[in-house]
This record gives C-alpha cells, structure tokens and sequence, in this order.
C-alpha cells in the first residue's frame, strides 16, 4: 500500500466539509493545509477533523483569512514531520514564517546537506522586461 491512503484537494471552508471529512476520515491523522485564494497560508500535521475543525475555530489573524483546505491522510504516521518539513522547505520564506514549525529535519540528513553546501551560490535572475508608460 502506499504513503498517502486518502486525499482530498482545495475544499471549501464549511461546516458541510468538515462533516465530510469526519465521515471519511474519523480520526486519522495526516498532513492538511490552509489556503488564502490559491496560495498556502499554513501547512499542519496530525488528526485531520480535528485539527481543522481547531484551526477553524481560531481567530488570530494567522488562521483568520484561510478559505479553502486539502488533506491528505498518511499510512505512515511516523513520516508525517518528514513531509511536513518537504512541503514548508518548498513554500517561500515569507509564508513558511507563519509556522511555528521549522521544517527541521533528522540531524543525520542536516549534517550531510551542510557539508555538501556549505555556501549557497549566487544564480543571477533574469531582468524582466521594463513597465510600460501608462498615458
């Protein structure tokens, strides 16, 4: 069988979902994220019903504006933190803040990743064209 058993993609925010998913899901755990539009505001892991149904309920401004939500229940739960960490590494900084997990992984694949970089190199960006004059 392989890693992801069960996946739903960019539901709506609603109690109707949330019944949903409990019927689908109960309690098993996997990784969710919050979306604002298209873009991902927050990548979590844990028990699926639960965790959304918390992060619903919360209104500080982090978890205030999400509108729409994917799942994916996991059959390896010990590798929940390791794909945790591969979806926050992808997401630019600037989202990835809102986390407070670091997206951290195991000290053993740390050290062999610094040693191989230990300085990032510099890639030169492309120039866009110039704007256009608006009359």
């Amino acid at each position: 069988m392989g890693l992801v058993k069960a996946v739903g993609i960019h539901w709506p925010r609603n109690e109707d979902n949330f019944e949903d998913l409990e019927d689908r899901q109960g309690q098993n755990s996997g990784i969710y994220l919050l979306y604002h539009g298209a873009m991902p505001v927050y990548i979590g892991k844990g028990k699926l019903v639960s965790r959304l149904r918390s992060h619903n309920k919360e209104r500080s401004k982090k978890f205030k504006y999400w509108d729409r939500f994917s799942w994916f229940a996991i059959n390896n739960n010990g590798r929940e933190r390791e794909i945790e960490s591969i979806l926050l590494q992808s997401l630019p900084f600037y989202v990835r803040i809102l986390n407070k997990q670091t997206a951290k992984f195991p000290r053993k694949i740390r050290e062999m990743h610094d040693r191989e970089h230990e300085q990032i190199p510099y890639v030169a960006l492309p120039k866009l064209p110039p704007a256009k004059k608006s009359r």
